[in-house]
This record gives structure tokens, sequence and C-alpha cells, in this order.
């Protein structure tokens, strides 16, 4: 579908080479807890392991997403013990042996601290777990991940009149209320996760999973008459506002692009094509800093009128979709302004937020440039790891 991509001043050849010398290697030494077997949190300004005593259970699926998928690719395939001892660590701490499901947070340790179900995490062990499956075939990791669909199946799926209607956000102790707003981005991540699982297993009960999770897309969070992604909901599908105002974010309308696109890909489904053209164009022209200043890149927030929120902030992420989006779309259709974006997206990335010097980030910025982000969350790799590995597929030899 797609066609070559002019020559390019940006020096793609460097992105492997900078996965398999730097990151990989940096984050699985500095970012690896040996004591406790996990993954680190976060690092401060200084590249040192934060000393806060927590972990999110999201961060270290998310890492052994990316250990994972570094073996399938030949990246790194010595980080894939750091990605079994973390998942051992999630197994022997996290799970609730009593009802299923796995807790929020963790001390280092592995003590429970919060306790509470959320839909977030759970997609993202999911993505883990398919990943992990795909890198080793251990089947007691399959049965794993059927237990937590099962889980969420049994304690999160919502109906109305008797239709699934979404997965609540939380589940939490008896006597505390499920907070609100609800979030579409729970159920993005789940439909990344179940297309993975599909892939990992060839299962089809997997992609039949991921077609709900679109038509909920379709009938509460995509609006095809504007081109915009709805993102906060009360319990009954209503936007609601945050702090007071309306938010849009460009960073998942990319990412929505790429999912539509493996799902195409995956069921054989060509009808997503122009649902991705849509969310592309309005996060292209409202979620693209275009100042006169020659800044460049994915703003956090806007409004739905395309107006910029938090001072035109932009985090690392925001960027890495943007660049996945501008991939799957030129994949998909030879889009012109697609390819266009794709070289501007990694010259800013690799100006405002990384560097092939080393193997850290800024994670955010304010509108002036200046770094806001008070440390470098390991969370932020899986990001990056999957827009180069992308870059990667797609342009393996652009000149």
């Amino acid at each position: 579908m797609s066609q070559d991509l002019p020559p390019s001043p940006f020096p793609y050849p460097a992105l492997e080479d900078w996965l398999r010398a730097k990151v990989l290697p940096f984050w699985a030494s500095e970012g690896f807890d040996s004591a406790s077997g996990a993954f680190v949190e976060k690092l401060d300004l200084s590249a040192r392991p934060s000393e806060e005593d927590y972990t999110r259970v999201r961060v270290q699926a998310r890492q052994i997403y990316v250990y994972a998928h570094a073996q399938t690719l030949g990246l790194f395939p010595e980080g894939l013990v750091l990605a079994r001892s973390a998942y051992d660590f999630l197994i022997d701490n996290a799970w609730d042996i009593e009802e299923a499901g796995w807790f929020h947070r963790l001390s280092r340790k592995g003590s429970p601290l919060d306790r509470r179900k959320d839909c977030y995490d759970h997609a993202f062990m999911l993505l883990a777990m398919a990943w992990l499956y795909r890198a080793t075939g251990a089947p007691q990791v399959l049965d794993r991940a059927r237990q937590t669909m099962a889980y969420l199946d049994r304690a999160m799926a919502v109906e109305r009149e008797g239709a699934f209607d979404g997965y609540a956000d939380y589940v939490v102790p008896a006597d505390e209320p499920a907070p609100l707003p609800r979030r579409q981005n729970p159920h993005m991540h789940l439909f990344e996760a179940l297309l993975a699982l599909y892939e990992a297993s060839g299962e089809r009960g997997w992609l039949d999973r991921a077609g709900r999770i679109l038509d909920l897309f379709r009938r509460r969070f995509f609006s095809p008459q504007s081109g915009q992604l709805t993102e906060f909901f009360d319990n009954d599908w209503h936007e609601t506002p945050v702090e007071g105002v309306f938010v849009r974010e460009p960073g998942h309308h990319f990412e929505w692009v790429w999912l539509l696109h493996r799902y195409g890909v995956l069921a054989g489904e060509d009808a997503v094509l122009p649902i991705m053209q849509k969310l592309f164009a309005w996060g292209w022209r409202h979620g693209i800093d275009r100042r006169e200043s020659g800044a460049f890149g994915a703003y956090d927030e806007v409004d739905p009128a395309g107006q910029v929120l938090k001072g035109g902030s932009k985090r690392l992420w925001p960027q890495t979709e943007a660049l996945k989006a501008c991939l799957a779309l030129w994949e998909r259709s030879g889009d012109r302004t697609a390819a266009a974006g794709i070289d501007p997206l990694l010259q800013s990335m690799f100006t405002d937020f990384v560097s092939f010097d080393h193997a850290l980030w800024q994670d955010q910025l304010d509108g002036a440039g200046k770094v806001i982000a008070p440390g470098i969350p390991a969370s932020s790799l899986y990001h990056l790891f999957l827009a180069i590995a992308e870059t990667l597929r797609v342009a393996p030899n652009r000149p």
C-alpha cells in the first residue's frame, strides 16, 4: 500500500544501535533492582533510582513487555531473564490469591500498598503476558492471561440493556466509592493487549474480544462527525469535564490510529481506514505545535475547539504516538501528510526529549521548552521502545 519514503537526513541506521547498545542495557542495569528482582519505578534527575518505596504494577508490566518484545527482535536477548524475574515478582506479590486480579501498587519489596484493581493495570498485565508468552512459549503465562480476562469479565464488565458496555475503571474495597470520571484510556490499552494476545496465541477469541472494544469505541468514544476522541465520562457515558475543562488528548488520537491499523491487519478489515484518517486529521490539525519559533511536536492536551491547554506542555509519549500514527497511516494508505510527518517528529524528539548520546529522556517540557518533569519515569520506555521498533519495522532501510 505504501510507497518508498524519500531520502532523509535523519540517521535511521543509528536507531537500532541506540536501542541495542544504550537504551536497553542501561534500563536493564540502572533500571532494575536486583534485590527485589523487579524494575525500578523511576530515576531522579541525576539518573539514580528514586528512593520512594513503591512501584506500580503497570510499570512492571510495561518493562516486562519491553524486554520480552526486544528478545523476539533479537535486540537484547539477555533482557528476557529480567522480564521473567519481574513477572515472578508480580505473581508472588500482586496477584490476589483470594479474589483474583492484580493489585494496583506494591512496595519495592513486594508488600501490597494499594489493593484497588485498576482496569488500566490489567490491560498492561495482559500485554506483558502476551509478549512474555510470545518470547518464551510458557503455557502458564497464557493461562494466567486467561485468568486475568476471566476476572475482568466477572468483576469489571458492565452491561446495559443486556449488552456489553465496557469495563468499570476500578474495583475498590467495599468501604470506598469508585472514583470518577470513567476513562476511554483503559479500553484503548485493553484493545492493544487483546490484539497482542491474538498474535501470540492464534486464538480467535482474543480478536473477537478486541472487536467488542472496537464497537464500544465507535459507540462511546469516537465522533465520526468531528473526528474527535472523548476522554472522560460519567457512569452513563456522558462526557464530563476535568477541573471544569473538556479535554482532548492528541496523543490518544494518534495512539488509536496505530491500534486501528493493527486491528485492520490482523482482522483483514479495511473499514478502519476512514476512522484512522479522521482521528489523524483532527489530531494533526489541532494537536501539533507549529509556532513560528520553530517548536514542533504533539501537545499534551487541547480542548474540543483545538485551544491548547496546560500552557502548551508536551510529554514524551504523545511524540512517540504521533510518530506511530504517521507510520501506520503511511503504511496502510501511502498518506503523504503522514509520510511528511515522520522526519520532523523524529528530529524534534531527538532534539527536545532524547539523545543518541545516552539512554535517558526528558519526560515533559513546558510551552517554552523548559524541563518540568521532576524525574525520569521508567513507564515512558514502553512508548519510546515501541515507536522506535515500529520505525525499524516500517522503514528499516530508509536512506
